[in-house]
């Protein structure tokens, strides 16, 4: 697969190797990776009980590792899809900070006209089109997208926290980000298995 430019490093070409209890990343990424978790104290204790919890830290720690246009007030997370991914983030993202900015938390649906002012947009749809189609909504509009469906980030989202035999892989579409204007930081891609567009999907 061809990297693009100034990608970073990312984690391929060798076997997988569980960390903690939820997260599968290369040995020569542990180290970053407990960077990466610790940022959340109290997380890794939840874990063990609750995969979506421990997704929500994922998405809570990657608003300290991106980059947006406009880094002032308030970060906007917004939540659109089934399941409960809603109610757990706005109990976890209550009352902290990323950085300086205080985090909301909003749950939406697909034609909310407000999804295009969040920062990251969590997108948890059953139905492959119905995730596709909130993704061309907000293509090009500087949001970072996040899901955890299997074929996320190859359908044009932009980080998708994928279960694999019980572990959590980060996946990152570089051609999505670079299309919106975002930035990611080089630690965590060091972290992430690069994929890419799906034929058909971001066209």
């Amino acid at each position: 697969m061809t990297r693009p430019p100034n990608a970073g490093t990312a984690a391929r070409g060798q076997s997988p190797k569980p960390f903690p209890a939820a997260v599968v990343v290369q040995p020569r990424a542990c180290a970053v990776l407990l960077l990466f978790l610790l940022w959340t104290p109290g997380v890794l204790a939840a874990q063990a009980r609750n995969e979506l919890q421990v997704k929500a830290a994922f998405v809570y720690n990657l608003t300290k590792y991106v980059e947006w246009p406009q880094s002032t007030g308030p970060l906007l997370i917004g939540v659109v899809g089934d399941g409960p991914m809603g109610s757990i983030l706005k109990e976890m993202m209550s009352g902290k900070r990323s950085d300086s900015r205080p985090i909301e938390v909003i749950l939406l649906s697909p034609d909310d006209a407000a999804l295009t002012r969040c920062h990251l947009l969590f997108i948890s749809f059953r139905s492959q089109k119905k995730n596709r189609e909130v993704l061309e909504k907000v293509r090009r509009a500087g949001i970072l997208t996040v899901g955890d469906a299997d074929s996320f980030a190859r359908d044009g989202g932009m980080i998708g926290l994928v279960t694999l035999e019980n572990h959590v892989q980060i996946q990152v579409n570089l051609e999505a980000v670079t299309e919106a204007r975002l930035k990611l930081s080089s630690r965590l891609l060091q972290l992430a298995m690069l994929v890419n567009n799906k034929p058909g999907a971001g066209n």
